[in-house]
């Protein structure tokens, strides 16, 4: 009787062929971690600073050499040696736009909408006033009718806890008299004269400060009358800096 023949492989082959795709596998995993796509990790690295507000700069481009040792800070970790653009300063943006709308409204109320220059931004609100809203010509005694505005200037001060700078600007035209020697003089009464009614109307006095410029600082031509109408002037500037830094 013919002896029957056996069919398929030789049972060592069902192990030598998996040792083979798990070697194959694994040469693949290696390729591919090699070949790791750096344009596309860089992107979704970006997607996820952007979302946490992190700002920071790489210098060169990946290279698969062994990398130049780099200098670590003595009294800085390297953490610190990159510049972080803080969160709070977008939120410092949005606070301050909300006071300018509420100051624009302010102004508008009491219809010096035409005669006020509001600008807002990341440092703070500047509000500018021209003079002769505030003080009649070569005084430094504030007008009653701009007790209104600087009453609900006080109020925008209690809403949001920002530090005010009160800064009086003249023209160039020299002033000489017992009161005012100077531009200087003048220009600083007013600035404080325009603080002192503000802190009586409950302002705290460690978050307003009063500054006189005397024509240092001219926004038009003083050579012309309109030029010199404009820069007579006092500026409110809102700020969360506190107003007195040390020097150390």
């Amino acid at each position: 009787m013919a002896k029957k023949e056996k069919k398929g492989l030789p049972p060592w082959m069902a192990t030598f062929a998996d040792l083979s795709t798990l070697l194959l596998t694994f040469f693949v995993l290696l390729l591919t971690f090699a070949n790791m796509d750096v344009q596309k990790f860089k992107e979704m690295l970006g997607s996820v600073k952007d979302a946490f507000g992190v700002q920071f700069e790489e210098q060169g481009q990946f290279q698969p050499v062994k990398p130049k040792p780099q200098p670590v800070p003595q009294r800085e970790s390297l953490m610190q040696t990159r510049p972080v653009a803080p969160i709070a300063s977008a939120r410092d943006e949005v606070e301050a736009r909300q006071m300018a709308a509420k100051i624009r409204q302010l102004v508008k109320e009491v219809g010096l909408d035409k005669a006020v220059q509001i600008t807002a931004g990341r440092g703070g609100v500047r509000l500018r006033v021209k003079g002769r809203l505030l003080f009649e010509p070569g005084q430094a005694v504030v007008k009653r009718g701009a007790m209104k505005l600087l009453h609900g200037l006080a109020q925008v001060m209690k809403k949001f806890r920002y530090y005010l700078t009160v800064e009086g600007h003249t023209d160039s035209l020299p002033i000489r008299n017992a009161r005012f020697p100077s531009n200087w003089e003048l220009s600083a009464a007013r600035a404080t004269a325009v603080l002192r009614a503000l802190v009586s109307m409950g302002v705290p006095k460690r978050r307003v400060v009063a500054v006189g410029y005397a024509d240092n600082y001219p926004i038009a031509d003083n050579s012309t009358e309109a030029g010199r109408e404009k820069n007579r002037r006092v500026e409110f500037v809102l700020t969360k800096r506190p107003l007195r830094m040390g020097v150390e």
